[in-house]
């Protein structure tokens, strides 16, 4: 390379420099703008998707809203639209204790019985009228999914891939409310026994391996984890 050729160079470069440090608020507004506009947008769906939460479940009377304290807890562990409705509606039963919306600090160690281990990354966040434990898995930054804990039958299965599509999707199909909420069995229940309190779950006496079945003869209330952990022992 000529000397000549390397100052001429070095000259381009400058002035790209000069180009670049003069339009440098430009490119950092752009930048603003364009984070702004993608929370402006999740804003948008969560406020979609709450108010689609809220037009099929109704929280009973008694939830109670997060804290500051869990929301700062959990805000890197959830999507922000469960935040959204730990902070509207609230922890509790909805729809007289179809689903409960759980307090995840309560329920983790019943997970991590069912799991045989501890995953800092996996929340639980709701629960069946009958102590089935649906938690959300945050398996990376682009990847998530919403399994769930089911007692009777001892498995552990994956029910959609994000938290969003569980709450606008599956909460709102009939075919999977009657398979995994029981909503049948669960409507005949409520008309034999008082509304369920927050904590407590249709529980079935034996428990199906042991003879119960899924019919209202069968069932009693108890407590969820004390009933979690109590099929559990039975069953391992």
């Amino acid at each position: 390379m000529t000397t000549t050729y390397a100052v001429k160079l070095i000259e381009i470069n400058a002035k790209h420099l000069k180009v670049i440090f003069k339009n440098l608020e430009a490119f950092k507004e752009t930048e603003i703008d364009e984070v702004q506009e993608s929370e402006m947008g999740q804003l948008y769906t969560n406020q979609h998707m709450l108010e689609h939460f809220k037009k099929h479940y109704q929280p009973n009377a008694g939830n109670t809203l997060a804290t500051d304290e869990v929301i700062n807890e959990y805000k890197d562990k959830v999507p922000s639209l469960l935040i959204d409705i730990w902070k509207s509606t609230g922890f509790g039963k909805y729809n007289n204790g179809l689903i409960e919306i759980i307090h995840p600090k309560e329920y983790e160690s019943s997970l991590w019985t069912w799991l045989g281990t501890v995953k800092e990354n996996y929340t639980p966040f709701a629960m069946t009228a009958f102590g089935e434990l649906f938690y959300y898995r945050k398996l990376s930054e682009a990847e998530e999914d919403v399994c769930i804990v089911d007692l009777q039958y001892r498995k552990i299965e994956t029910l959609i891939w994000s938290l969003e599509s569980f709450f606008d999707d599956f909460m709102v199909n009939e075919e999977d409310k009657k398979l995994w909420l029981r909503e049948e069995l669960f409507t005949e229940a409520t008309l034999k026994y008082e509304d369920l309190k927050k904590g407590d779950v249709f529980t079935f006496v034996p428990i199906i391996a042991f003879g119960g079945a899924e019919e209202i003869m069968y069932l009693q209330v108890g407590n969820a984890r004390v009933y979690q952990d109590l099929v559990f022992q039975m069953t391992s």
